[in-house]
């Protein structure tokens, strides 16, 4: 009987999982290009995206002041999606933020940057500001 409730158990857990997309760094840098970020500025989206989600679309993380992260970029809902702890300035839902089409991800950082630069985001700061960046030049 306990077998048998481990297994129930371990399949309701196992659908329980978000299930994301991870990118290669490749496949992002295309799709960043495709969405208007210059190719120039790729390598540093693409160390951001490294080191605050690990390339994963499904990632999200709750901070100490009680807000939380979301996907690829890390948006957080304190001011950029939608829930009922902040403004919601990308006028998006946090919840589309951890799917795999990253197009409205895109638009979303567009904006974090175009208000804050890459200071938005701890990852770049902490890991990429200075620092050698990968390169994407076998991605094009």
């Amino acid at each position: 009987m306990r077998s048998l409730f481990a297994i129930v158990f371990a399949i309701a857990v196992g659908c329980a999982v978000v299930d994301g997309k991870t990118f290669t760094k490749c496949e992002l840098a295309k799709l960043l290009s495709e969405n208007g970020i210059s190719k120039a500025s790729i390598p540093d989206w693409i160390c951001l995206v490294q080191n605050e989600s690990a390339f994963s679309t499904s990632a999200t993380n709750k901070n100490k002041n009680g807000s939380t992260d979301y996907g690829l970029f890390q948006i957080n809902n304190k001011f950029w999606c939608d829930s009922s702890y902040g403004t919601n300035d990308c006028k998006i839902a946090c919840s589309s933020l951890i799917n795999d089409d990253i197009t409205d991800d895109i638009k979303c950082a567009k904006l974090v940057h175009k208000r804050h630069g890459f200071n938005g985001w701890y990852g770049w700061k902490n890991h990429c500001n200075g620092k050698t960046l990968p390169s994407t030049a076998a991605c094009f």
